[in-house]
């Protein structure tokens, strides 16, 4: 996906970062806090992955990153599966009437929708495998 939502503070740096909008495959939620006033905090570690592989077989991955989605307003949500290790199949960010909608696609563990009528987006590096 070579778009981005552009109405987002701080989605045309995580752009940026990888040359292209992430689709979160395999994606490690880090955590997710929850403020019923104030800001949220969605906390995501994801990667590039390259085509090469490594000596056991498995895809290098490269530039890692933790992607901070903060939420303001949470309007509503729907979460489901809560675990210890919590990877999304993917991430879908879209733009609403009344604000954003996040999508976690379920893989292991946390999956539903957040959405806040606020988002902005912040980027961290990640050591491989943080």
């Amino acid at each position: 996906m070579e778009e981005f939502p552009k109405s987002v503070p701080g989605a045309a740096e995580l752009f940026d970062w990888f040359g292209f909008w992430p689709d979160f495959h395999d994606a490690e939620i880090v955590s997710l806090t929850l403020n019923r006033s104030g800001v949220s905090i969605l906390k995501i570690h994801t990667w590039e992955i390259t085509g090469s592989v490594d000596e056991r077989g498995y895809y290098k991955l490269q530039k890692h990153v933790i992607v901070n989605f903060q939420m303001e307003e949470i309007i509503d949500s729907e979460l489901a599966d809560f675990s210890s290790q919590n990877v999304v199949s993917g991430l879908i960010l879209r733009e609403t009437d009344d604000g954003f909608a996040i999508r976690l696609a379920p893989c292991y563990g946390l999956a539903g929708t957040i959405n806040p009528r606020n988002l902005s987006i912040e980027i961290e590096p990640a050591p491989e495998g943080a």
